[in-house]
């Protein structure tokens, strides 16, 4: 029997071997992933499953997460369902700021061991997405220091055949400790980028204002060596890997000279050496990467913990439409977000997320946003009452295109459970549901309300 014509049963223990052999076995000893996403597919692949309709959907469904992602503002908590049977992915995008701390939290419960393949991308104009960094296959918590300003995508997936109700926590946080022992970001009162000397040149770094002799400790391990200049007075320079780092207008050093240091080493003292006599004494702490880059977002506070998620989730995976006039449908989760959908009472939508005053819908045609909890109401139960008249087709889905269900040989009551666009979701006798569009609709004489 070939691949493609596995039953789900052969599928589920095909599955359940590969998601046991996933970091193991022959072809870890020859390959080395670049994900544990893409070493999942690699056992797809060589197992024959990628070809099948369950792996074709299942690629599929995470190549469509990361090309319509639902937009988020940090910090944020979402709790959503992927029903085991249907391979699906979701995904977040980011817009986030050079020098924070990407702190993302998921985790999962399901009726069988499953794993979350989570995996950021970086959207850089025309470009397809770059994968950047991916939750390690034993780990919760994936955490990235952003390298630039931009937009970012978060996608979670779950194996094939797998699912179960998650929870994702993102927030940022700052990517540095603080330079000046005993304070915070609010001690900084000259920003980055002001100007100086009558605008002849800009403020290549912050200041932080504490009293003369006041620690002043390294952010970073790496190699610091003191010197002194007309600008900056005293000062300490430390260079690690990937940048450079400047401490001036130090009252003294604590040790003069060249050595390698941890984070946290105390270089000096506050003052106000160098071109800063006249002022109160401060640190001036720039950060450079070739040229000068902000240090303020490398030092501002955690994001606050993000509302806990929400204790009632039984609509989770469920069907529901809504109950108003006009529901506003948000893109995202963003502070101000861009234009709204507006959806008119009775749409039929499933839940796929949850947040604490939100639930995340997708629509029948495949779009996505997030309504206010109070705006909908169970979708199963039925709304009104409609006559059908002969000869009217139930499909699968609201679209003339979408295969026929039944066809009816004699006028029908139907429950209309809800609408998507110009078609009605209908329950026939109970039991038969599908859409029907308004041409299948008696005329008002031919329509009965109940």
């Amino acid at each position: 029997m070939s691949v493609a014509r596995l039953s789900v049963a052969a599928l589920l223990a095909a599955a359940a071997l590969i998601a046991g052999c996933a970091t193991s076995g022959p072809l870890s000893r020859f390959t080395t992933p670049a994900s544990p996403h893409d070493g999942y597919l690699a056992t797809l692949t060589a197992s024959g499953l990628s070809e099948t309709a369950l792996g074709r959907d299942w690629l599929a469904a995470g190549a469509l997460a990361v090309q319509r992602p639902v937009s988020a503002a940090s910090p944020f908590q979402e709790t959503g369902y992927f029903p085991p049977a249907i391979p699906s992915a979701t995904a977040y995008r980011l817009d986030l700021t050079r020098g924070r701390r990407l702190s993302i939290e998921v985790t999962i419960e399901a009726s069988a061991p499953t794993q979350l393949f989570v995996d950021l991308f970086a959207l850089r104009g025309e470009a397809p997405p770059e994968r950047v960094a991916s939750l390690a296959a034993d780990a919760t918590t994936l955490v990235y220091d952003v390298p630039r300003d931009g937009s970012y995508v978060v996608r979670v997936q779950p194996e094939l055949l797998r699912g179960g109700r998650y929870t994702i926590t993102e927030r940022t946080l700052a990517s540095l400790a603080f330079p000046v022992q005993g304070l915070t970001a609010r001690a900084v009162q000259s920003q980055f980028g002001a100007q100086r000397d009558a605008g002849r040149r800009e403020h290549e770094g912050i200041d932080i204002f504490a009293p003369r002799g006041t620690p002043v400790v390294a952010v970073s391990a790496g190699i610091a060596r003191t010197g002194t200049d007309g600008l900056g007075g005293n000062v300490v320079w430390v260079r690690d890997a990937r940048r450079s780092y400047y401490y001036a207008h130090l009252d003294r050093w604590e040790t003069e000279g060249v050595r390698t240091i941890a984070a946290g080493t105390v270089l000096g003292y506050v003052g106000n050496t160098g071109n800063a006599r006249t002022t109160a004494p401060h640190l001036h702490f720039g950060i450079y990467e070739g040229s000068a880059i902000d240090p303020l977002p490398f030092l501002a506070p955690d994001d606050a913990p993000p509302d806990p998620a929400p204790t009632n989730t039984s609509r989770l995976g469920t069907t529901v439409r809504t109950a108003q006039a006009r529901v506003p449908l948000r893109p995202g989760l963003t502070r101000t977000p861009a234009s709204e959908t507006v959806l008119p009472q009775g749409t039929i939508a499933q839940v796929v997320g949850q947040t604490a005053t939100a639930y995340r819908l997708h629509l029948p045609d495949g779009s996505a946003g997030y309504v206010n909890q109070r705006a909908v109401t169970p979708g199963d139960t039925p709304w009104r009452r409609e006559r059908l008249q002969a000869g009217a087709l139930l499909r699968e889905r609201p679209s003339a295109t979408a295969p026929v269900i039944e066809t009816l040989d004699e006028p029908r009551q139907a429950d209309v459970l809800g609408t998507f666009g110009t078609f009605r979701l209908v329950r026939v006798g109970g039991e038969l549901e599908g859409w029907v569009g308004d041409g299948s609709l008696g005329g008002p004489a031919a329509i009965e309300n109940e």
